[in-house]
Parts: C-alpha cells; structure tokens; sequence
C-alpha cells in the first residue's frame, strides 16, 4: 500500500507565501494601542532588578472633572502598567465616572511587603476629594490593593511627597500632605500585607502650590535614616522632616522655598 504525502494545494499556496514573504516582527508581535493621557503628566520607571510593575502611566485624559489645581482640568480616566518580564500590552484598568487619576505621575514601588512592586496613585471623587490608592497586577490585570479613605470632601487633593521605610520594618510606607493648599497635613500610612494603617499625621506643611504642574520636595537619604524635605504651610521655610520614635521631628533647613534651595536639600548639600 502507498501513502499519499502529498499537501493540499491551498497549504503548499501558503507556505510559498511564507517562504516569499516572511512576517515582519511587527506583525507577529502583539499590537498595543494606548488611549493618550494629560499632555503633561509623566510616567514611571521601576529599578533595574526589582519585579512586578516595571513601568506605569496615565491614559484617556478627560476634562470631566473641573477641579485644576494641576494647572488646567484634563486628568486621567485610565491607569497603565507593564510587568516586568512579560512580553505582553500593559495592563489598564479604568476609574469609574464618579472618579479620575489627578496626578502628575504614577510612582512604582513595593509598599505591600510581598516583594513585588505596586503602583501608587491619587485618586479623586467628584464629591469626597483624593484617595491614595495602591494597584497591583495578578495574571495581567491590575488590581486595586489598598486605599486611603478620601478626603471627604469635594476639590480636597493630597500631593505624595515619597515612599520609603520610615517605621523601620524593612516595608516602604509611603509619605503625603493632605489638603497642601488649606493648612497641609503630613501623613505616613503603611500598606503591610495590602493593609492601610495611618502611621502619623501632623499639619503645618505644604508641597504644593495651585496651578503647578510639579510637587515640591521628596524624601532623601543623606545618613541619618530617611528624611523628607518640603516647605512648611506658609512657603517661608525649607524643612527636613523626620519620623523618629512614632512622632515627627522638623527643623529648618533653609529661610527660603525656592527650587535651587529644595534642590540642595535633597541633594543633601
């Protein structure tokens, strides 16, 4: 008995095709398409070597909300982020229409202990104000892991001043003025095993001012533990902020709150 070997006409078309016109790399690769974001809000960018979120940004801008304390009123409707590793299109998740992303920039770090890194957000209702909120990813998509309560009231925002270990247990918490506008009040919250815990809050600091598209400050490391540098309410001085034995230390750092005077802070000069 002979068996047939012979290919059907329409495969041995196709494989002549392509034997003659190969697929280009982009269009075996998996398209992505990105709804674009607030024209001046930035991305973020994981440390070489960590897991999890490797970078994230804001997408789908939307003038729905009128707050503009950023500078104008287009925010965000969506979160993206990729994961380290996998050759995949970000992960997105989108805000219901109660809420936007009123942000400059997501940050990425691990603030929920577990070794991988989350994504840190500000969140605002059209009728409670901010949130801080903390996303995750779990087989492609994102999560939301933890949040602040909101303000509790409507146009109330918060302006993240940095995440870092200030408790001490080897977990990055993570540092914001609430209301920076109106009297800021300057928090420390832990997110430990998904978990949102206020660590401390005392007022009389401000990291931003209405209609700036930047916060002022941030955290550094200069050999005494964790420290934060940012003005206080009235914008007359440059402090350095420490959390140390459950309470908040200050001090003046300088009789001034211009950007070359934060800048030297930081950078511990």
């Amino acid at each position: 008995m002979t068996v047939s070997t012979k290919k059907p006409l329409a495969n041995k078309i196709a494989l002549a095709f392509l034997l003659i016109f190969p697929l280009s790399a982009s269009v075996q690769a998996q398209e992505c398409t990105y709804l674009t974001g607030p024209a001046d809000a930035g991305e973020a960018i994981a440390a070489s070597g960590s897991t999890g979120v490797s970078k994230a940004w804001y997408g789908d801008a939307t003038t729905d909300y009128a707050h503009g304390v950023l500078g104008d009123t287009v925010e965000a409707n969506v979160l993206y982020a990729e994961v380290q590793g996998k050759d995949t299109c970000a992960a997105a998740i989108r805000l219901p229409g109660s809420s936007v992303f009123e942000d400059v920039t997501p940050r990425i770090g691990d603030v929920t202990g577990d070794g991988v890194n989350d994504v840190v957000v500000i969140e605002s209702h059209r009728e409670l104000g901010a949130s801080l909120a903390i996303y995750g990813t779990e087989e492609g998509q994102l999560l939301k892991l933890a949040s602040t309560p909101y303000i509790g009231r409507a146009f109330r925002w918060l302006a993240p001043v940095g995440i870092a270990d200030f408790t001490g247990d080897n977990i990055a918490d993570v540092a914001y003025v609430e209301t920076p506008h109106i009297g800021g009040i300057l928090k420390i919250w832990s997110f430990a095993n998904e978990v949102p815990e206020l660590v401390v809050a005392m007022d009389g600091f401000s990291n931003h001012r209405i209609g700036e598209n930047t916060i002022t400050g941030g955290i550094r490391h200069c050999g005494d533990g964790v420290e934060m540098v940012l003005p206080d309410t009235h914008w007359e001085n440059t402090l350095i902020a420490r959390y140390r034995n459950k309470s908040i230390t200050t001090e003046i750092y300088a009789n001034d709150t211009s950007a070359d005077t934060v800048q030297r802070a930081l950078q511990c000069k």
